[in-house]
């Protein structure tokens, strides 16, 4: 019966082979896959429809870039697939959201972190600077010096995987810094969020330990996660990266187009975060 039914599919009409249902990373890995995929249209929706092209997105991405995609989460109704491009030289995150339309999942949207071209031509500047820059410098940014700010920026644009392995490299600051954010209760209910998101950032003990870890402040802003601490790498505008705490699953904002792109945890209730 099982070769009867693959013998019964082969044969099958194109239209109706079309109609086959695909799950989400299936529909990632062939959609970032070098070869054409005839059948593209078919598993699309919505932004992503309007925005089709003859190609697919991988025969649009050089060939000698790997592709390499994770399901970072699936629903019953959405779902999101990271997407990590990487040579020998480099290697840069998108994120694909999808939606379930009359029981078949689609791809809704294509999203990565902004701006990030603007971080490169800055480190390099930074990098390049002789020690006679780099006193100058820190002597009119005493608040960000030099090794601060080339830190941040490279952070800022790295790739998921090397800002998941700076976090790892530095677990135990990062878990002191949490403790000193929780025991001075700068966001609870009864504090204003501005006000104890000043006097956090402005606790020397914190600060020095944000600096450390490159980080740009801690807050609750970024994520629309009222329970969340939220400790931002960089970003412009609406588009951040950071790390977010968040111990209990059940409380994390949902991920979308439209703000919230991707959340990988990292384990003990951290997470990898992104908005748009």
């Amino acid at each position: 019966m099982k070769h009867f039914l693959l013998a019964l599919l082969l044969w099958l009409p194109w239209p109706l082979q079309a109609l086959i249902p695909l799950e989400p990373l299936q529909i990632a890995e062939q959609f970032v896959a070098p070869a054409g995929w005839p059948e593209m249209k078919e598993y699309l929706c919505c932004e992503a429809a309007g925005q089709a092209k003859r190609e697919t997105l991988g025969q649009q991405i050089p060939r000698r870039l790997q592709r390499v995609c994770q399901l970072v989460q699936q629903g019953p109704s959405t779902a999101v697939v990271a997407v990590e491009l990487r040579d020998s030289v480099e290697r840069k995150d998108f994120y694909l959201h999808f939606t379930r339309e009359a029981g078949a999942w689609k791809l809704l949207a294509i999203r990565n972190l902004a701006m990030t071209h603007l971080g490169p031509p800055m480190v390099e500047l930074l990098a390049a600077m002789s020690p006679a820059e780099v006193a100058d410098y820190d002597q009119k940014h005493p608040d960000a010096n030099h090794a601060f700010t080339l830190g941040n920026l490279r952070l800022w644009t790295s790739a998921d995987a090397d800002i998941a392995a700076h976090f790892a490299r530095n677990r135990d600051d990062f878990q002191k810094l949490l403790r000193l954010v929780q025991a001075g209760k700068y966001f609870i209910p009864a504090r204003a969020a501005e006000t104890g998101e000043k006097a956090a950032n402005a606790n020397p003990a914190v600060h020095a330990l944000l600096r450390k870890l490159f980080l740009a402040q801690v807050t609750r802003r970024e994520t629309n996660c009222d329970s969340c601490l939220e400790f931002v790498i960089g970003g412009k505008v609406d588009s951040t990266v950071g790390l977010l705490y968040q111990p209990k699953a059940a409380l994390l904002p949902p991920m979308d187009p439209e703000h919230f792109i991707v959340l990988k945890p990292l384990g003990d209730g951290w997470y990898l975060y992104k908005t748009a």
